[in-house]
């Protein structure tokens, strides 16, 4: 039997090496093409260069997203064959790609063209703010952690008395910053925050849909200046561990932090203000 659709994307997918540390949110390609002048006039040759050269950083883009890994055994372009709908939505995204840059110059009789394309990852970014992302195209197939999985008041207990809750004066946080780099945490689009004992504080099924729940940067600075994402007093946990699933773990007395201010703050983890923060080797 093939594999389902949620299965899909439920499974943790790593992102593509390609990612690098000054652009975190997309996913980036270079494409060239050639015209030439023997049989086309100087102005159709370029414009035929420029063309070829769009359409094969389309090609490649979509190589790059079919070579992203769901498990160790299996990529996107393995689930794209078993399942038509996540075909026709991961192809859809290039019609979300959008040019970076283009570039034509004649040699001889030829024109050689480059254009860089890119794919969105997540929305975070100037440029990807009104495109199509592969986080929102991913989230409707993600598995929703049932009701009594997830973290409640009934999980705390009397490990947590280190948790400080009488500090009246205290601003309330406005989001969170989950630093993973001092573990092997790499982007993905599946991500859970939970305990040891496997209660889920935070995950795609915490966000309602059309909200952006996913955002990462490359260090805490670039996340407290997301202002946007996480408000201007955040919350941010060090303490952490990622076990074999890639979930990021925390212990006791963070889980209680966490559950306990953002129940004081009014639900920000509903409304994805949550980075995660990834190290620089893992970019």
């Amino acid at each position: 039997m093939g594999m389902s659709i949620r299965v899909f994307f439920a499974a943790i997918i790593i992102m593509n090496p390609l990612l690098s540390l000054g652009d975190i949110q997309s996913l980036k390609v270079t494409g060239m093409g050639v015209g030439s002048t023997a049989t086309k006039s100087d102005v159709q040759a370029k414009l035929m260069s420029l063309r070829a050269a769009r359409i094969d950083a389309q090609r490649k883009l979509l190589a790059e997203i079919e070579g992203v890994q769901i498990t160790g055994l299996s990529t996107v372009k393995d689930a794209m064959v078993e399942n038509d709908l996540v075909a026709t939505r991961i192809k859809g995204m290039l019609r979300g790609a959008f040019e970076v840059s283009s570039n034509a110059v004649k040699d001889g009789n030829y024109w050689e063209a480059r254009v860089e394309m890119a794919i969105c990852l997540t929305s975070d970014s100037a440029q990807c703010r009104n495109q199509i992302n592969l986080a929102n195209v991913a989230k409707p197939f993600l598995t929703v952690t049932p009701k009594a999985d997830l973290y409640s008041a009934q999980d705390i207990d009397t490990a947590t008395d280190k948790v400080d809750n009488n500090d009246n004066e205290k601003l309330p946080n406005t989001g969170v910053v989950i630093d993973t780099r001092k573990t092997t945490m790499a982007p993905q689009l599946d991500i859970r925050i939970k305990t040891s004992k496997g209660k889920e504080l935070y995950g795609p099924g915490y966000v309602a849909g059309g909200k952006d729940w996913l955002h990462w940067a490359a260090s805490v600075e670039q996340a407290i200046d997301s202002t946007k994402v996480i408000g201007s007093n955040p919350l941010i946990i060090t303490e952490l561990e990622v076990n074999g699933a890639n979930e990021i773990i925390l212990d006791n007395v963070a889980a209680a932090r966490l559950f306990t201010e953002n129940l004081n703050a009014g639900d920000f983890l509903a409304e994805g203000k949550v980075i995660f923060v990834i190290s620089d080797d893992d970019l």
